[in-house]
């Protein structure tokens, strides 16, 4: 059998992927073995061990690419002329609409499954920290511009983004979705007022 052109092979490797992430989302990680995913793909074992050497290898991998979607998205919210304090609440909706990702459920019962093993968890994290320096991006632009005092950006950085996170809660409250971005809104109201320039007099 000839060996596949690069590009065959890269074509292979995003099929997996799309039939693995559509499998993750409908039957949930536990559920969803290779075999599995080899049937969804239409691929041999071989093939999928080829390019991930485990379920749990090409999951870490789907969250990446999730988490490069995520940010790609966030260029595209932000438009030439925005403020610092505008794009602030871009990302606030941009958290909120996140809720929407089908693929949270499977992340959580894979986080749930392998968060005590450390190699694991470093991946995690790592997939989670790389949006920081973005948001880090938007709080250094608006101390540069004076629309916030001027404080540690990395420092407000991590509070903005636990914030956000921490609104993260609300997916389990069954709430309506104007009423989760009203939420993420209010944040950055009250993050604003807290990093904003002391009112004078």
């Amino acid at each position: 059998m000839a060996r596949k052109t690069p590009e065959e092979a890269e074509r292979t490797r995003q099929q997996i992927m799309k039939s693995a992430k559509e499998l993750f989302i409908r039957k949930g990680y536990g559920a969803s073995s290779m075999e599995d995913i080899c049937e969804e793909a239409g691929v041999s074992k071989g093939s999928i061990y080829y390019h991930f050497k485990s379920k749990e290898q090409l999951f870490l991998r789907l969250l990446e690419q999730n988490m490069l979607e995520w940010e790609d998205k966030w260029r595209e919210l932000v438009k030439p002329g925005m403020t610092a304090t505008e794009k602030l609440y871009a990302l606030a909706e941009h958290y909120a609409q996140d809720f929407d990702n089908p693929l949270i459920k499977a992340g959580e019962e894979f986080a749930g499954s392998y968060g005590s093993d450390p190699a694991v968890l470093e991946r995690l994290l790592d997939i989670s920290r790389r949006h920081y320096p973005l948001i880090g991006e938007v709080v250094e632009e608006g101390i540069e511009k004076g629309e916030f005092r001027h404080d540690d950006p990395k420092a407000l950085t991590y509070i903005l983004v636990g914030m956000m996170s921490g609104l993260g809660l609300t997916y389990y409250e069954d709430m309506p979705k104007e009423e989760v971005l009203a939420l993420h809104r209010k944040a950055i109201d009250i993050f604003v007022q807290g990093a904003g320039l002391p009112r004078k007099g």
